[in-house]
């Protein structure tokens, strides 16, 4: 919470009270996140609001307004997603079909693999693709979780790398 925000909340408290708008329940600070986004909005009833447009004040009126205190409803994001799964599952499908196009290429002497640093068999290749598809979806995943962007980075780029792959493979059949 930043010094407005803060200065805000004491205000509130210290003008009308702290109270939900739902059921004018109290709210510990404990329950408010660190970055909460605060709004305060005052209440004025009708026959206040008439009062403040002439200079004299009838008897038995008063001019206080009542403070409302509204914390924002938090919207998140599901996680798990159909298209979390569509794009992590796309992923390691390509890296899969990107193994066997190769292996099938090589058995075929027709290429030979482009990445000096994966292994020639088939089970170290497919080793090798699950664990940086798995490392890619957990990424994903913890990006997809803080509502980052940058969660589509990962099987966006592991899916166009593996449709490179496959599509070297269909070249050279």
């Amino acid at each position: 919470m930043n010094t407005i925000q803060g200065t805000m909340l004491g205000l509130a408290i210290a003008m009308g009270g702290l109270a939900s708008s739902a059921q004018d329940a109290k709210i510990s600070f404990r329950q408010i996140e660190r970055n909460a986004q605060l709004s305060l909005s005052a209440t004025v009833p009708a026959s206040e609001a008439a009062v403040s447009h002439s200079n004299e004040m009838p008897s038995g009126l008063s001019t206080s307004a009542g403070l409302v205190f509204v914390l924002p409803t938090p919207t998140r994001t599901r996680t798990f997603s159909k298209g979390f799964f569509l794009l992590n599952g796309l992923h390691l499908g390509m890296a899969v079909f990107d193994v066997e196009m190769t292996q099938h290429c090589i058995a075929n002497h027709h290429c030979a693999e482009g990445n000096p640093l994966m292994p020639s068999s088939h089970a170290g290749q497919l080793a090798v693709n699950f664990a940086l598809v798995g490392y890619g979806t957990f990424i994903s995943y913890r990006f997809r979780k803080q509502e980052n962007k940058l969660w589509l980075l990962s099987p966006t780029v592991g899916i166009a790398a593996h449709t490179l792959g496959v599509a070297t493979g269909f070249a050279h059949r």
